[in-house]
């Protein structure tokens, strides 16, 4: 997608984040961030709504995973990991470190994955 696509986001938070990605699969040779920031680029109702339900049924325990859009708190987790989106519920966050997991923002998890290996995306 070309610059004018990202120009046409009004969010600065939401360029932000695009631009980190891109950088960092720039900087790191990771396919994984340029997927992700070009999901985000395209429109937010194209986005994935991922329940925290399908996380458990797809997610190993201890595992890393990105949502490319936004992490709903529908159904139940059992397991600890690791998750990064654009956007989470209160009850997703509240599910996810009750099960003794995290919630961090791109950004953060990039820099702890910066070439994106052993990440899952789902959504």
């Amino acid at each position: 997608m070309s610059l004018k696509q990202i120009n046409r986001k009004s969010n600065s938070e939401l360029v932000k984040a695009i631009t980190n990605l891109k950088d960092a699969a720039r900087k790191n040779e990771a396919p994984l961030w340029r997927s992700v920031a070009a999901r985000l680029e395209g429109p937010s109702q194209n986005w994935p709504s991922v329940n925290i339900s399908k996380l458990e049924y797809n997610a190993d325990k201890n595992s890393k995973v990105v949502v490319p859009g936004k992490l709903l708190g529908a159904g139940t987790i059992t397991k600890k990991m690791t998750v990064t989106a654009y956007s989470f519920t209160q009850s997703a966050v509240k599910k996810i470190e009750a099960a003794g997991g995290k919630c961090v923002p791109y950004n953060d998890f990039i820099k702890s994955n910066p070439k994106g290996t052993n990440v899952m995306v789902i959504g």
